[in-house]
């Protein structure tokens, strides 16, 4: 098994997309998706602007929860978390479906009993895990803080057992396992690749 971080944000559409095709390719290629954190809030708040990454005066791992729509979700995740990686995985992308194509509200606890069930996570640890807030908020700011060192900045970002690092966008949701696995390897081949490619970006 090789292991591949992956950032995400809950409010990106292009992260519930990316980690659907991760989820999609890796019993095919051996992979373990380890799932991180990175938030856009944070990112491209106003006050964070002209800052290095990893000196942000805006946390959102310091904010009150009606302040943010991210941050109740992150919490929610890192609780899943305290289950073990594949509870998490399987608990990120309920909410992902659930968040994206159901158009649930991610500050809503509902949204977050409903991932727990369809996950089949175990939810009486998961509703004490979330109540824990300062532990989930401790760990969200070191997820956030390892974006920062790594250069994070947008989602999602997945990080190969290589060390080589990038955010990949998906205009079309690809679960399909022999188009996902070309996509994949296209993807990884552009990283490894001796030219150094940083930047691919269509016009509008």
């Amino acid at each position: 098994m090789q292991t591949v971080a992956v950032y995400l944000d809950y409010l990106c559409p292009f992260a519930w997309r990316g980690l659907e095709l991760a989820h999609v390719v890796a019993p095919h290629l051996g992979l373990d998706l380890d799932l991180r954190h990175y938030s856009l809030e944070q990112g491209n708040h106003p006050e964070n602007a002209g800052l290095p990454r990893h000196a942000p005066v805006w946390k959102l791992a310091e904010q009150p929860l009606e302040s943010s729509r991210s941050l109740r979700a992150f919490l929610a995740s890192h609780a899943a978390r305290q289950q073990g990686r594949a509870a998490h995985l399987r608990f990120a992308l309920e909410l992902f479906r659930l968040h994206h194509p159901e158009k649930r509200d991610l500050g809503n606890d509902e949204t977050f009993v409903d991932a727990v069930s369809r996950a089949g996570l175990d939810l009486e640890r998961f509703m004490a895990d979330l109540e824990d807030e300062e532990a989930r908020r401790h760990e969200l700011a070191r997820d956030l803080e390892a974006a920062a060192e790594l250069g994070v900045f947008g989602t999602p970002t997945f990080v190969l057992p290589s060390g080589d690092a990038a955010c990949f966008r998906f205009t079309q949701l690809t679960t399909e396992p022999e188009l996902a696995v070309h996509l994949w390897e296209l993807f990884t081949a552009v990283l490894h690749n001796g030219a150094h490619i940083e930047t691919i970006k269509r016009p509008p």
